[in-house]
């Protein structure tokens, strides 16, 4: 038995990017565009392109990434219990160090706390960094149960890095 392997890129385009067809009209739409692989037939779909194919792929690694190992703990937590039990643990790790933004939001998208780390100081050193939040908005006031989006932001000249993670909340 011979084994295969089948290699396919996916990426979302907008539709002024692809050419439509000529009765084809599809204004302000994004579509998906298929890779082709020489060798492996791709099943097509409806709204799917081919890409035209291209006889070289780029052999160079991909750069190594600034932000990994993001995690948070416990999670969902309680707020409403003292100390360390009453909040979550937040951690990752840097390659280098590098000035952080952790941005956190509620479901609907609005602001609830942000926090800044200057390059060097705990948040943004190298290795790995830690912060708490004990389920306070930015007024000090508990925030309600419920899911909340932590962003975590990188941004050096030409290199912009973001991380999403949930945190939920109990009472």
């Amino acid at each position: 038995m011979r084994n295969s392997m089948v290699i396919l890129a996916f990426c979302l385009l907008p539709a002024s990017a692809i050419p439509a067809a000529a009765d084809e009209v599809r204004p302000g739409t994004e579509q998906v565009a298929m890779a082709y692989v020489p060798g492996n037939p791709l099943m097509m779909l409806p709204g799917m392109r081919v890409l035209p194919q291209t006889e070289h792929f780029s052999a160079e690694p991909l750069p190594k990434p600034l932000i990994s190992d993001v995690i948070n703990y416990p999670n969902p937590f309680d707020s409403r219990k003292a100390g360390m039990e009453g909040q979550t643990k937040v951690a990752y790790r840097l390659d280098q160090d590098v000035p952080v933004t952790v941005t956190l939001y509620d479901l609907l998208g609005m602001r609830v706390r942000r926090w800044q780390f200057s390059a060097g100081q705990n948040g943004g050193r190298q290795g790995t960094n830690t912060f708490n939040w004990d389920g306070t908005n930015e007024s000090g006031r508990k925030v309600s149960k419920g899911g909340y989006i932590a962003q975590i932001e990188i941004n050096l000249p030409g290199t912009a890095v973001s991380v999403i993670r949930k945190i939920g909340v109990i009472h």
